[in-house]
């Protein structure tokens, strides 16, 4: 699950679905707008979530950073 920000409208989302669906590897890709979030399944010996997120950044897109605790890890801001 990627946490994306920058998405203007539903064409965003479609921007974001084709740039991920051609990532090596991939092999499903759901993007919502309303939500703004990409859920991602792909083959980890073929690519990786380091990759997909520069993939979405150079479509001229952004990864949210996540809330403290969102994605099961420490922020960062806390220390913990």
């Amino acid at each position: 699950m990627l946490k994306l920000a920058g998405m203007k409208d539903a064409q965003c989302a479609e921007v974001i679905t084709q740039t991920l669906n051609a990532v090596n590897g991939v092999n499903d890709v759901n993007v919502s707008f309303s939500s703004n979030r990409a859920s991602v399944t792909f083959d980890e010996t073929l690519t990786s979530l380091p990759l997909l997120k520069k993939a979405v950044q150079e479509a001229g897109y952004e990864i949210a950073k996540p809330k403290h605790g969102e994605d099961g890890e420490c922020c960062g801001g806390c220390g913990g």
